[in-house]
């Protein structure tokens, strides 16, 4: 079925259910999985308070990770987790189309007809880039 899954994460509702899918497949599958959470860099400049907060959001970043992996663990299942910073769609897209996954899954965080016309989404994005099948959850 499956030899290798990446999971997007970002503490949505969403992206939790995508955790649990992709455990619950990762168990069926007897195959490897992959997290990754990536660190949004949506604002500018090398200031010291920009770089102060890049630091803060890899903290709470790496706590969420922290609850991942007790949960994971909680169900005999041991993901290699990764921690990224930039723009999340293109890092999730660099990603798995630099190895081997045979499944992304992520969630979608239901964003408005409107914005996602105008800005996209990450899903959206991962979909069209992404050269394995990609599963979103809601």
């Amino acid at each position: 079925m499956f030899s290798k899954i990446l999971v997007a994460i970002d503490g949505s509702e969403s992206a939790k259910k995508a955790f649990t899918t992709s455990i619950y497949l990762a168990s069926v599958s007897k195959c490897r999985i992959d997290v990754i959470h990536v660190v949004s860099c949506e604002f500018g400049g090398d200031s010291a308070a920009s770089l102060e907060l890049v630091e803060d959001l890899k903290i709470k970043a790496n706590l969420m990770l922290e609850e991942y992996k007790s949960d994971a663990l909680g169900k005999d299942i041991h993901p290699k987790f990764m921690l990224e910073i930039g723009d999340p769609a293109n890092m999730i897209i660099e990603i798995v189309n630099s190895k081997d996954y045979d499944l992304v899954v992520l969630g979608t965080r239901g964003m408005s007809v409107f914005k996602e016309l105008f800005l996209g989404s990450v899903s959206t994005k991962v979909m069209h880039h992404a050269k394995c099948p990609v599963m979103v959850v809601r």
